[in-house]
């Protein structure tokens, strides 16, 4: 088997790419920057077009995206580019080529007014950034066969992320001090975890939307406390705020989240908890010390 992993610099492509090599698939990785990958930018059709003739792929893991949020409110015709135009083009080579595609979608096609969510309940986003995701989502599953998984808050112990645990190690390190939002609760996701599930689900030969993500439903506040406890971290650095206090540009899903009973039944489990994740990343931490 071949896979391209559209986004393989990132922490969830990393983990897939890795996951992938031990597994003996022959691995296409793509990114925009840096050396050993394939060149794919989701707003350049034509470099699409290109890294799909040289792939040959029978999977396609689809992890890029505009990810900022505030940014995408703030040009949403680049959200768009990316972020929907983008996978549609994926989706339309998948199709010629017979290729499965996976698409990593996102809570924030939810307006967070009633989490957590099942995949079944009706979207609605609040947000550019939402609501371009969501227009991926949909032409991602327009393609037969295709596999959306929806999840959050990803986070990994991955020094070139900016992902909220990175964040929280970096403030801690550097003696300043980190709001955190107290008013939003969804459910923080181990990207290892993410990408195990997400290959085990494509083995299975699952299809249509899978939410995947951790087990614990809480709001970010606690889950900064919850990583400076098993990071040995005094917790004075972290501020709580309501997420109206941040100045964000963009709204968040406040009352988030996302139900995963639908995984457990195909994969006879759910994710780990928090804690075991957060303390293997204590111990990466250590070897750091």
């Amino acid at each position: 088997m071949k896979a391209l992993i559209i986004g393989a610099s990132g922490q969830v492509g990393g983990n897939l790419a890795s996951l992938c090599v031990r597994r003996k698939i022959e691995v296409y990785p793509t990114s925009r920057v840096g050396q050993g990958f394939v060149y794919l930018d989701l707003a350049d059709p034509a470099s699409i077009a290109a890294a799909f003739e040289k792939s040959r792929p029978d999977l396609v893991l689809l992890c890029s995206a505009m990810t900022y949020v505030d940014g995408c409110e703030s040009d949403p015709a680049l959200a768009r580019k990316i972020n929907a135009a983008g996978p549609a083009l994926v989706a339309d080579e998948c199709r010629r080529a017979g290729a499965k595609l996976v698409y990593f979608s996102t809570e924030y096609v939810f307006d967070g007014k009633s989490g957590p969510y099942s995949e079944e309940d009706p979207v609605n986003p609040v947000s550019v950034y939402g609501l371009t995701k969501l227009e991926g989502e949909r032409a991602a599953l327009a393609l037969e066969n295709s596999l959306a998984v929806r999840t959050t808050v990803v986070y990994s112990h991955n020094p070139a992320s900016k992902n909220f645990i990175m964040q929280l190690i970096n403030s801690y390190r550097s003696g300043a001090k980190m709001r955190v939002p107290s008013d939003q609760l969804s459910n923080p996701t181990y990207a290892p975890d993410l990408a195990a599930a997400t290959l085990a689900l494509v083995e299975k030969g699952a299809s249509g939307i899978y939410n995947v993500v951790g087990p614990d439903w809480l709001n970010r506040y606690d889950f900064a406390l919850k990583a400076c406890a098993a990071f040995g971290f005094d917790p004075a650095f972290l501020e709580p705020r309501l997420t109206s206090e941040l100045g964000q540009a963009a709204a968040r899903p406040l009352i988030a989240g996302l139900k995963t009973d639908k995984l457990a039944r195909e994969l006879g489990r759910g994710l780990p908890p928090a804690e075991e994740s957060l303390r293997k990343i204590a111990s990466i931490i250590k070897q750091y010390e």
